[in-house]
């Protein structure tokens, strides 16, 4: 194996560090080579492993807001079939949670935002919370179109539907949608 000489200067915190690693592997060359892979084989499971948009969000949220929830979509399909859907619908649009959360991965007012962020941060905002099967969201020119998926039932898809309209109403765009029981779709209208 060929080998290369090196010199250089560290602190004192890592001297102690290289000096503690140094009883279990003899030398300092294999405690310098060990860190060196180490620092390799994390750059590569970082790589695979980087957290999604709405990963971060609920990590931030989580930890600045101490917004927490373990609640099932069983659970979640539940409490809709059994509350009081109609005051839940005006608690959406009184407390405007979802604007809420796009100002806090935006860190701006809402209304300041593009639409481009606020149809991201719908979505992130929606995966985060993890009660849709699935929502996604396509550009298809003079409009977005948004796709919701969920099985949590009538008053799911009510309450669902009067979250992601609420945050295109505040903004002020144009909006046009369709729901069953199981799914919302939702035209935005860019504005021009």
């Amino acid at each position: 194996m060929e080998k290369y000489r090196l010199s250089t200067t560290i602190s004192k915190k890592h001297f102690d560090i290289l000096k503690k690693h140094l009883k279990k592997n003899e030398t300092q060359q294999k405690v310098l080579e060990l860190a060196l892979e180490s620092l390799e084989n994390n750059s590569n499971s970082h790589q695979s492993s980087a957290m999604t948009p709405e990963e971060k969000l609920k990590m931030e949220l989580t930890r600045e807001l101490k917004n927490v929830c373990t609640f099932s979509r069983d659970g979640l399909k539940d409490l809709f079939e059994c509350c009081d859907i109609e005051r839940l619908l005006k608690c959406i649009a009184d407390k405007k949670w979802l604007e809420f959360s796009v100002e806090f991965q935006y860190n701006k007012h809402f209304k300041e935002c593009s639409l481009k962020e606020i149809m991201d941060g719908v979505i992130n905002s929606a995966r985060m919370v993890n009660w849709f099967d699935s929502i996604n969201y396509s550009d298809d020119g003079d409009h977005y179109t948004m796709a919701a998926y969920h099985s949590l039932g009538l008053n799911g898809t009510k309450f669902n539907k009067a979250f992601l309209e609420g945050a295109f109403k505040t903004y002020g765009v144009k909006i046009e949608s369709e729901s069953s029981e199981r799914s919302i779709f939702i035209k935005i209208f860019k504005k021009l």
